[in-house]
């Protein structure tokens, strides 16, 4: 996969990963020191970029790749890849459809998340509880707001799991790693979670209609500014489909990957890179997921950040992990 140009020097970008971790530590202690800092080294690393507009990488879709070089190429070194094709056979693919998920599950009660920058603002996020028959009814009136996000279905009903190849997605994750989450995107056309990153491996499995991702490496911390919010999600207000590049101006020099997932493709989406992700069709997607200390390596703060994250500690998230709605939602009773 071509490499893109990364923004500042390797030392720029550590000096931005060292103010973040400072600003999680001290918090308003440091605003407005952090504040100058940043601003000067904001200055700094757009002074360096080239004058060219940023160019769109297409991410590598591989048919029939073999697991020792999928471990090689792409897990081992932290690269996307699209696995094209390589759910097409599983009975999730073709039996799952909105209207299977109404029929068979639609009394589940669900959590809805507002994953906008807006409400990621707000540490009392308020979900909305619903049916999941009640956002797959949507999906052609109110669609852009009922999108099930984080979705618990596979371990509420893990008689479902069956319709997956379990032993193949076990066998793709790293040989010293933990946890096994699955988590189910279930919205309409147009509906989509805005720019954001996390330190876990995920296997994203489209099984029903089209998603579309643009895709941004680890190395872009530093120029989508996340906000210090002490929770182990992190992400931008940086919109890539309708860019302010008055308030991110760095971004109109810088590259990014972008990909459409079919029904059957697999995307492995490494730890920290960050994704913009829409439903171009009304959609129905897989994230499995799991941490492996290898995102130390990709991105030694994110991983930091989640190790140390506040909202909620580390200890909450892990007891949660297969419930990530809570996490998001900071709702720890039953």
């Amino acid at each position: 996969m071509e490499l893109p140009n990364l923004p500042g020097t390797e030392k720029e970008r550590q000096e931005y990963g060292r103010l973040w971790l400072l600003e999680h530590a001290l918090g308003q202690k440091i605003q407005t020191w952090s504040a100058q800092q940043r601003k000067q080294l904001d200055t700094r690393i757009l002074n360096q970029l080239k004058r060219t507009p940023g160019r769109v990488l297409p991410i590598e879709r591989r048919k029939n790749l073999s697991l020792a070089e999928y471990k090689r190429v792409y897990l081992g070194k932290g690269i996307p890849v699209v696995l094209q094709g390589a759910a097409k056979d599983w009975p999730a693919v073709g039996k799952w459809s909105p209207a299977f998920l109404s029929e068979h599950y639609g009394q589940d009660q669900i959590m809805l998340i507002d994953a906008s920058p807006a409400n990621l603002q707000n540490i009392s996020r308020k979900p909305e509880l619903t049916t999941l028959a009640d956002v797959i009814a949507s999906m052609d009136g109110d669609a852009l707001k009922k999108y099930s996000r984080f979705n618990r279905i596979l371990h509420e009903h893990p008689e479902l799991q069956a319709d997956l190849d379990l032993n193949w997605l076990l066998s793709r994750r790293n040989t010293l790693c933990s946890g096994r989450t699955f988590q189910v995107f279930i919205g309409g056309k147009g509906s989509k979670t805005h720019l954001h990153s996390a330190s876990e491996h995920n296997l994203f499995v489209q099984v029903y209609g089209e998603k579309h991702w643009i895709i941004y490496p680890p190395g872009y911390d530093c120029v989508l500014t996340p906000p210090v919010t002490g929770t182990p999600y992190f992400h931008s207000e940086f919109n890539p489909e309708a860019p302010d590049f008055d308030a991110y101006p760095a971004m109109q020099y810088l590259d990014r990957y972008e990909c459409t997932l079919q029904p059957g493709d697999i995307l492995f989406n490494p730890p920290s890179w960050w994704h913009h992700v829409s439903n171009l069709t009304h959609s129905i997607g897989i994230g499995f997921r799991w941490f492996s200390a290898d995102a130390f390596k990709l991105d030694v703060t994110q991983a930091l950040l989640t190790l140390f994250a506040t909202n909620p500690p580390i200890w909450t998230a892990t007891r949660f992990r297969t419930d990530f709605a809570r996490i998001f939602t900071h709702r720890f009773k039953d």
